[in-house]
């Protein structure tokens, strides 16, 4: 409120000042029109006529439409001082949304590291406000990329772990091999809130080859889905059928969808089919809280503003004041 009358005050002296120094302009115009003036009889006469009653009326209009539109000038101008914004609300539904990439790096995923790096890349390439970190494992598991949303870093690292796959395989070795389920824990507990209400998914890519591992595929579903974690699978079937099995429950335990690689055309078919599937489950439906985006706008004060005061100037102009 203190602000406000910090504002009104300004035109209110303006205003007070137009008056004091019209009211001297008319006493002093008045004395010198007396002084050289010279008079002429029967000018009550001349003021009765309709003609010189239009006149005076137009001659006021004209005066109280100069007085409006420089008040409406000095009031806009006044505003703009202000600092008027306008609000839009955005939601953050999309915003609401972890992904990790969870990626099996032991020796034999080795001959599809391309393929399956080149997919994770796309993954990233078509998503837009969601976060997404990449998790790698082998005997152990490196969250490589924290939950981000800076697209361009994580397909740069698609593109380094292309180039360098044994040294980021070496690097999680270990002393367990294929520990699948550690590994899938790892990129579980890469999501910085798992208590959060926020939507999580997990895109897993592994070969179904376990090894020494300290808990199983399933259990570590079991765990993520206590925290509504839900697991994207995609398999290269290169283990047996049983543990492409175990791979594909596990999935279902977290009611996530499981790709077999070799059931796609390319890696655009299952990126396709994963990003709709990541982007309508349930989980994505949690609204976030509307963001209210201010800006600066008086554009419109400042035009109205200009206009009044252009009118003012044509008024004074026409009357010759």
């Amino acid at each position: 409120m203190i602000n406000t009358w910090l504002f009104i005050i300004p035109p209110i002296a303006i205003l007070v000042l137009i008056i004091v120094a019209f009211y001297h302009y008319h006493i002093r115009s008045q004395e010198r029109d007396l002084k050289k003036v010279a008079v002429i009889a029967h000018t009550h006469t001349i003021k009765m006529l309709p003609e010189y009653k239009r006149a005076v009326r137009r001659y006021r209009i004209m005066l109280v439409f100069a007085a409006i539109s420089f008040l409406i000038s000095i009031f806009s101008f006044t505003a703009v001082a202000a600092r008027p914004v306008t609000s839009v609300a955005r939601s953050n539904a999309s915003k609401n949304r972890d992904i990790i990439l969870c990626l099996d790096t032991s020796g034999s995923m080795a001959l599809y590291q391309e393929k399956l790096l080149n997919l994770f890349g796309l993954v990233a390439d078509n998503l837009h406000g969601e976060r997404i970190g990449i998790t790698i494992f082998d005997g152990v598991s490196a969250n490589l990329i924290p939950l981000s949303d800076d697209y361009g870093a994580v397909i740069e690292l698609t593109e380094e772990l292309k180039n360098n796959f044994p040294h980021y395989s070496m690097a999680v070795a270990g002393d367990a091999v294929s520990a699948i389920g550690d590994g899938v824990m790892g990129c579980v507990n890469s999501f910085d809130k798992l208590e959060s209400q926020r939507s999580k998914s997990v895109i897993i890519a592994t070969d179904n080859i376990p090894g020494d591992e300290t808990v199983d595929i399933n259990q570590a579903a079991r765990y993520a889905k206590r925290y509504g974690v839900t697991f994207y699978g995609i398999s290269i079937n290169v283990g047996n059928g049983q543990n492409e099995a175990l791979f594909q429950n596990a999935v279902s335990i977290t009611n996530g969808v499981f790709y077999n690689i070799n059931n796609y055309k390319g890696d655009e078919d299952i990126v396709d089919s994963a990003i709709q599937k990541i982007l309508t489950q349930e989980a994505a439906k949690i609204e976030g809280a509307p963001e209210l985006i201010y800006k600066d706008d008086p554009a419109l004060l400042l035009f109205v503003s200009g206009i009044s005061f252009i009118i003012f100037i044509a008024i004074i102009w026409r009357l010759r004041l």
